[in-house]
């Protein structure tokens, strides 16, 4: 079991990438953000193998699991969500972002609105 090493990540462009030469696999693509939490939270709580088995194969058509479904599956939240659900006076946890969708749903629900997403909801699933 290995554990990720901060200096074996490159960040360039939109992509965050694994180790050198032919061993350098693809971590996962960020556009709002969030690079530094998603590095420090991988680190800290899966190995190398157990990240890139639930990601998936180099050579595979489509992964396994999406890089933040795999960091959520251990209670992962990104920081755009957590500004969100602070401002909204939500706990910053996976429930937290859950009962605040919850709570939007049924409030247009209640007012019988048709729901459209808000700038703050497509970053919260972002």
């Amino acid at each position: 079991m290995t554990k990720f090493v901060n200096k074996n990540f490159d960040y360039s462009g939109m992509y965050l990438h694994y180790g050198e030469g032919i061993d350098r696999r693809f971590v996962a693509r960020f556009k709002n953000g969030g690079v530094v939490a998603f590095k420090k939270f991988l680190r800290e709580n899966f190995t190398v193998e157990e990240y890139f088995d639930l990601l998936g194969s180099q050579n595979s058509i489509s992964c396994s699991y999406a890089p933040l479904k795999i960091l959520e599956s251990k209670g992962y939240v990104s920081p755009n969500a957590c500004k969100i659900l602070k401002k909204r006076g939500y706990p910053q946890t996976l429930e937290g972002r859950n009962q605040m969708t919850r709570d939007q749903a049924d409030l247009h629900v209640r007012k019988n609105i048709p729901y459209t997403a808000t700038d703050d909801d497509m970053l919260l699933h972002s």
